[in-house]
C-alpha cells in the first residue's frame, strides 16, 4: 500500500478527507473532521472525489463516513502527527501555523483550519495547541471507541508528563483501565524513540476503555532498556510481557526499594516493568526510569517516609513533605513583569536590561542561566528592571502601579523552571538583596523570611533533587523543566514544622556552605560540596542519623544511583573539574 498508494485492493476503508479550501470558500481539516458526530454532506462528495482517485462513489464513501461514527469501535491503532500547532522549531519558522502548513496552504488559511478544528472539537477537547495535532486525533480516537474497546497509540514522551496534555491522561486515568505506558531508558532522544523518522522521544500507550469511573486508577510501565534490534526481539519482549500481564506478578511502586520486575531474554534483561498508582494530576513520573528503586524511593518520600536504596532498619524514617504552594508563594510568570501586548500595551511594567545598567540596580532581577556563574548557593543579579516609559495612547500612572506590585513580589528565593540537569547546580539559588524573579528564576516568596534557608538546602540536597527529578517535566534527556504554575505542586520539605532552633541551625548551615562550588547534578556522585550539603541538611537540621551519610551509605549510593539515571546525565561525554581559576571540561568515557 506504501509503495503504490493508488492500486485499490479489495476490502480496503481507506478514506482521504478533504483538506484546506474548498470551492464553497469554507475550509475543511483532513480526518480531523471526524471528531464531529456527523460529517457535513458536501464533505463526503469532496471525499468521493479524492479517495483512491476517484474510485469510490459517494455512497461508498458515506458508508465508511457511517463505519467510523463514534463509539463504533473495538480497537483503535494510530501513530498520529506530532506536529504542534505553534511550533516554531528552526525548520518551521515563518510558515505560520505549522500544523496547517501542508501543501504550501496560505497562512489566512490556515487561521481559518485552526478556528474550525476548534469548532468541531468542541468545548470538552483534549487536545490544545501547545499538545500539538497528536492530542487531537488521541481524543479523535477516544471518541470512536465503544466501551471496552481498546486504544493503542505512539504518542511523545511529552503526552506522559507536558501539563498540555493534563485533559488526555485525565480522560485515561478515570476511565480506562490496563493502561501500559511503554517507554526506553536511552540517554538521547533519537534513542529513545520508536518511529523512523522522528528523532524524539517517544512512548507506547494501550488502555481498555472502561466507560466507568476508576476509583483507583493504575497504569503498568514498561521501560525497554533500549531499541529493540529487531521485530523478532520485538515480537519476544511481547510474549514475555503478556505472560507477565497474565500472572500479575509486578512489582509495584508502592513497595519498598526493591526494584522492578524484570523482562528475561535468555540472559539479557530487556525490559523492566513496575505496576503504579496514577497520580490525581500532573506527570506520570514513572515513564522512561531506568532504576526503579529510585521511583520507589521518591514515591515512599513524596508520603513523608524515607526509606533510600540501602538502608535496612526495620522502620521508615519520618520526614515532614508537603508541596510548596502550602509553604511559599509562587512569583510572577515573566511575561507580566515585560512583555508587551499585541495593540503596544504594557502587558508587564519593566524593560529587562541585561547586564545591569547601573552598578546598584533600583529594581535588580534574577532573569537567566548561566550555569558557570551558577555554581555557589548564592548569586547575583545578573539584569535590571527600567520601568517602561509609554506614549500618549496608554496611562504611565498605571505602568507605575504595576511596576509597584511586580517589585512586591521581590524576593530572595528564586527556583530553577528550566534545569539542565548535566550542566546547572543549583534548583533553588538565594541573592544577597530581594531580586524579582525572572524567567529562568521565578520568585518563591516565604511570608517568614527565615525558612528560605532550610528550603534552599533542600531544594539542592540530594533528597531536594530526588523529588524535583521525579515531579518535573523529563521529556529531554538531561532536563527537568516545570512551569511557573507548576512549581507550588513540586514536593518540599515541610519547613513550618521545623523549630526555631532548627531554622538558625540552617542558616549557620547555609553560611557555612555559600563559598562551596557545586558541581552540575550529573556528577552528584563525585560532587564532596553536595555531599556536605547532605550531611548539614539531614543530620545538623533534621537530626536524622549519621549512618544516612556514611560513606558507602544510603545517600551515597542515592548519590551514585541517581547520577547514572540517562534521563540525568543525558549521555553527556564531558565532566565539569574545578580548577583555582575558574572550571574546565574534561572527556569521560564510562558512558
Amino acid at each position: 500500500a506504501g509503495s503504490h498508494p493508488a492500486t485499490p485492493f479489495d476490502g480496503e476503508c481507506l478514506l482521504t478527507m478533504p483538506y484546506g479550501e474548498r470551492a464553497d470558500g469554507s475550509v475543511a481539516i483532513g480526518s480531523l473532521e471526524l471528531m464531529t458526530s456527523e460529517v457535513q454532506a458536501g464533505l463526503i462528495g469532496q471525499a468521493a472525489a479524492t479517495t483512491v482517485g476517484g474510485e469510490r462513489s459517494p455512497e461508498e464513501v458515506a458508508d465508511l463516513v457511517n463505519r467510523v461514527a463514534h463509539g463504533k469501535f473495538d480497537l483503535v491503532i494510530m501513530n498520529p502527527p506530532f506536529t504542534r500547532q505553534g511550533g516554531q522549531e528552526a525548520d518551521r519558522r515563518g510558515v505560520g501555523n505549522a500544523a496547517f502548513a501542508a501543501f504550501n496552504t496560505p497562512r489566512h488559511i490556515q487561521d481559518r483550519m485552526q478556528n474550525k478544528l476548534r469548532t468541531v472539537s468542541g468545548k470538552d477537547r483534549l487536545g490544545s495547541g501547545n499538545a500539538g495535532l497528536a492530542a487531537h486525533f488521541t481524543d479523535l480516537g477516544l471518541r470512536k471507541l465503544q466501551p471496552g474497546g481498546i486504544l493503542a497509540l505512539v504518542l511523545p514522551l511529552s503526552a506522559m508528563s507536558g501539563s498540555e496534555w493534563e485533559p488526555m491522561r485525565q480522560a485515561l486515568s478515570s476511565h480506562f483501565g490496563n493502561i501500559v505506558a511503554l517507554t526506553i531508558n536511552a540517554p538521547s532522544s533519537s534513542l529513545s524513540s520508536f518511529s523512523a523518522d522522528t528523532g524524539m522521544a517517544e512512548c507506547l500507550l494501550l488502555a481498555n476503555q472502561y466507560g466507568v469511573q476508576q476509583s483507583e486508577p493504575r497504569a503498568t510501565f514498561v521501560v525497554l532498556n533500549k531499541q529493540p534490534s529487531s521485530t523478532a526481539r520485538s515480537h519476544l519482549i511481547g510474549q514475555e510481557l503478556t505472560r507477565l500481564f497474565s500472572a500479575g506478578d509486578i512489582a509495584r511502586l508502592e513497595d519498598s526499594p526493591g526494584g522492578s520486575t524484570l523482562v528475561r531474554l535468555g540472559d539479557d534483561y530487556a525490559a523492566s516493568v513496575l505496576d503504579a498508582p496514577l497520580p490525581d494530576r500532573g506527570p506520570w513520573p514513572v515513564v522512561g526510569i531506568a532504576d526503579a528503586t529510585l521511583a520507589q524511593t521518591a514515591y515512599q518520600l513524596v508520603r513523608g517516609s524515607l526509606t533510600p536504596p540501602g538502608e535496612t532498619r526495620a522502620e521508615p524514617l519520618s520526614v515532614p513533605i508537603v508541596t510548596i504552594e502550602q509553604v511559599a508563594h509562587r512569583g510572577l510568570y515573566d511575561l507580566d513583569i515585560y512583555a508587551t501586548n499585541a495593540d503596544g500595551s504594557p502587558r508587564g511594567p519593566f524593560d529587562v536590561l541585561r547586564p545591569p545598567f547601573t552598578p546598584v540596580p533600583t529594581y535588580p532581577m534574577l532573569w537567566a542561566h548561566d550555569a558557570k556563574r551558577e555554581r555557589h548557593l548564592v548569586l547575583e543579579p545578573d539584569s535590571e528592571g527600567q520601568i517602561k516609559s509609554v506614549d500618549a495612547r496608554f496611562n504611565q500612572e498605571s505602568v507605575n502601579e504595576k511596576a509597584a506590585q511586580v517589585w512586591a513580589t521581590a524576593t530572595r528565593t528564586h527556583y530553577n523552571r528550566d534545569l539542565r540537569f548535566n550542566s546547572q547546580s543549583l534548583i533553588v539559588a538565594m541573592t544577597e538583596r530581594p531580586c524579582i524573579g525572572g524567567r529562568a528564576w521565578p520568585s518563591v516568596i516565604f511570608e517568614n523570611p527565615e525558612h528560605e534557608y532550610a528550603f534552599a538546602l533542600w531544594s539542592n540536597s540530594t533528597l531536594g533533587l530526588l523529588l524535583h527529578w521525579w515531579t518535573a517535566n523529563k521529556t529531554q534527556s538531561g532536563r527537568g523543566t516545570t512551569t511557573v504554575t507548576g512549581i507550588p505542586r513540586i514536593p518540599t520539605l515541610d519547613v513550618r514544622a521545623l523549630t526555631v532552633e532548627q531554622h538558625a541551625r540552617a542558616q549557620q548551615a547555609f553560611e557555612r556552605l555559600r563559598e562551596e562550588r557545586f558541581l552540575p547534578f550529573d556528577q552528584i556522585d563525585e560532587d564532596e560540596a553536595r555531599a556536605k550539603l547532605d550531611r548539614a541538611l539531614v543530620v545538623d537540621v533534621l537530626g536524622l542519623p549519621e549512618s544516612l551519610c556514611a560513606p558507602g551509605g544510603p545517600l551515597d549510593l542515592l548519590r551514585r544511583k541517581l547520577a547514572a539515571e540517562p534521563q540525568i546525565h543525558g549521555g553527556k561525554r564531558s565532566r565539569v573539574m574545578f580548577t583555582p581559576t575558574g572550571e574546565r571540561n574534561v572527556s569521560r568515557s564510562d558512558r
